[in-house]
């Protein structure tokens, strides 16, 4: 009995479904299981797979159509079928009697691209339920190729291309490489598959005894594991290029240069140039790692965090400066895999920037897993050397190290060489474009947001001491925030002393102020810290480090700040952003029920603590 093969549902915004390619010829014998074409739903390009084994007997659309969910797309005759018989009767449409209708089986993983809006575009700009609707967009001053043109594809690029499509602004995207910039393509999502790599390994080797597992000798396939995070980069980008064709967003592949306000310069790889106009100008160009001055990148020994996840060999010694997140990141994956790895940070703590608590126990679970972290040390010298590189230290920690290769992790510079042509009087302070609380540049209609701005607060906003946070869900928001603000939409400011940030394994998570910095501003503050070494749940995951800590105002109850480390806590800290936004107080926290047994009760166990009124410590 043939199989009729239809459109699948794959969302539950999906009404329709383009066909982008068939992966297997008319005639050709598949298995289940089988790719045999590739289907662009309303959110991602997604495989579709043969759903029984046969002939590929009658491909009922061509590559390139697009049908209802339910249309018949091809026929698959089963071996003891006449194929030819078989696409005659359908060619012709009468189906067959009894034939069965199959929906492609859903895929295990959808793809999609993190972060992207989850509904479905509005027909007329729509402002979200929270706000109002959008006022009528001001006249056009001039006669403009496109209302927005945005320089930049990353996740401030990107997001802020989309959200003006919504808006039913016609839109220009300029990306000089992939879609989905450095988060995507080199930084936040395949760092993250190479630390749960890392994880499973460190699992297998020190923790499968514990679970009753006896597992022998266990082999790395470094290129394999190299070759999966790509592997998922590379879907995501392709996923944002779905979106952009969804919401008919242009995107050109190209160095994006302002040549003045409403002017963008496109210089594609050939040399061949394009010149656009737009009413508004956003310029999303991200940031590219610092270089040492006394050590430039070779890109081979001594390299940056793009290097480091591509590496044709695993390195046998690996020598990391900064032990920010990205080193921190890197430090963990590579020691999992058995690489030996040294850390080398100028300041008292790993991760610098965190609370003590959370840093000093890094240090300590680090350096029980044989990391070697030297703080309060710093590297006066790189030199190469036969088998690779050597360090010269000085600080607490003075001498000289050797690797195979050093991974330079010190913080990034905004990409923004070139961005600006001379007579565009682009104004950057110190490399980045300035901008104020609003991202306007010094010119007219011309915007920036993301890793490449430095901001400059009025002195009346109490932000002295604040930096722009380098972050991708910072640049998310601030694009859409920017963008919404174009079309005249009311729109809700970013509070830069509340960013979530989250990074490493075990996972550290945290918001808000430390410890240290309210007690000096001279804070009245009660703290809750629960160890996850008192959860049953995380007893039975066999991860028992770590802890929550929870900052409350003394006075209010207010949460000033949350700071975690241990398994899962990334997951977890959505809740806090919550409650910090809705101004939850410790009070509201704990009487907030919490589902047993899981990680998160150790949220309210903390509040407990800072309340006097803990149950289980």
């Amino acid at each position: 009995m043939p199989v009729e093969i239809t459109m699948p549902q794959l969302s539950d915004t999906m009404t329709d479904g383009t066909l982008v390619k068939w992966l297997k010829k008319e005639g050709e014998a598949v298995k289940a299981g089988d790719e045999i074409a590739e289907v662009e739903t309303d959110k991602a390009t997604m495989p579709y797979e043969a759903p029984e084994a046969g002939i590929l007997a009658h491909l009922a659309i061509q590559a390139g159509a697009k049908v209802p969910v339910g249309a018949l797309i091809a026929v698959i005759a089963s071996k003891n079928e006449d194929a030819a018989a078989v696409k005659k009767q359908f060619a012709a449409g009468g189906g067959a009697a009894g034939a069965k209708p199959q929906a492609a089986p859903a895929p295990a993983a959808p793809v999609k691209p993190a972060p992207a809006p989850t509904a479905a575009a509005p027909s007329k700009p729509a402002a979200p339920a929270s706000a109002p609707a959008p006022s009528p967009k001001p006249a056009s001053t001039g006669n403009y190729n496109f209302d927005i043109i945005v320089i930049g594809g990353g996740p401030a690029g990107y997001a802020a291309a989309i959200r003006a499509a919504q808006l039913n602004q016609r839109v220009l995207c300029i990306e000089k490489e992939n879609l989905g910039g450095t988060c995507l393509n080199w930084g936040c999502i395949p760092t993250k598959a190479l630390l749960e790599d890392g994880a499973f390994i460190r699992h297998l080797k020190n923790g499968a005894a514990d679970h009753g597992v006896i597992v022998g000798d266990v082999k790395i396939d470094f290129a394999k594991i190299i070759g999966r995070s790509r592997t998922i980069a590379g879907k995501l980008a392709k996923g944002i290029g779905s979106l952009f064709h969804k919401y008919k967003v242009k995107h050109e592949l190209g160095m994006g240069q302002l040549v003045a306000a409403h002017k963008v310069k496109v210089t594609s790889a050939d040399k061949t140039t394009k010149e656009y106009t737009a009413e508004h100008i956003l310029i999303a160009v991200g940031a590219k790692p610092t270089e040492l001055p006394f050590a430039k990148f070779d890109y081979k020994t001594i390299v940056t965090s793009r290097e480091a996840m591509t590496l044709p060999v695993q390195p046998k010694k690996m020598a990391i400066i900064g032990a920010g997140a990205i080193g921190c990141e890197f430090a963990d994956f590579y020691n999992a895999i058995g690489t030996e790895v040294t850390i080398v940070e100028m300041l008292p703590h790993l991760l610098p920037n965190e609370d003590e608590d959370v840093s000093i126990l890094l240090k300590r679970l680090f350096e029980r897993r044989g990391i070697k972290s030297f703080t309060k040390t710093k590297t006066d010298k790189i030199e190469k050397t036969a088998s690779g590189v050597k360090l010269t230290l000085s600080g607490e920690n003075p001498g000289e190290i050797e690797a195979d290769v050093v991974l330079v992790a010190v913080g990034v510079v905004a990409n923004t060489e070139g961005l600006g042509a001379a007579e565009s009087k682009l104004e950057l302070d110190r490399g980045r474009v300035k901008v104020d609380p609003e991202y306007h540049t010094n010119l007219e209609n011309v915007w920036a947001i993301g890793d490449c701005i430095a901001m400059h607060w009025p002195a009346e906003m109490g932000m002295a001491g604040y930096r722009h946070p380098d972050l991708a869900h910072v640049a998310h928001h601030e694009a859409v925030h920017v963008v919404e603000h174009i079309v005249g939409m009311h729109t809700h400011g970013i509070d830069y002393k509340n960013i979530p940030c989250t990074y490493t394994h075990p996972q550290v998570a945290s918001l808000g102020s430390t410890e240290k910095k309210l007690r000096e501003q001279g804070r009245e503050i009660r703290i809750g810290k629960f160890p996850f070494s008192a959860s049953g749940r995380a007893l039975a995951a066999g991860e028992p480090d770590g802890f929550v800590k929870l900052i409350f105002d003394a006075k209010y109850g207010e949460l000033l700040g949350a700071h975690m480390i241990g398994e899962n806590v990334t997951e977890m800290l959505a809740e806090l952003v919550l409650a910090k936004k809705l101004e939850a107080t410790e009070a509201e926290i704990i009487d907030a029920m919490h589902p047993h047994p899981t990680m998160s009760e150790a949220i309210m166990e903390s509040a407990g603590v800072a309340d006097g009124r803990a149950i289980h410590l």
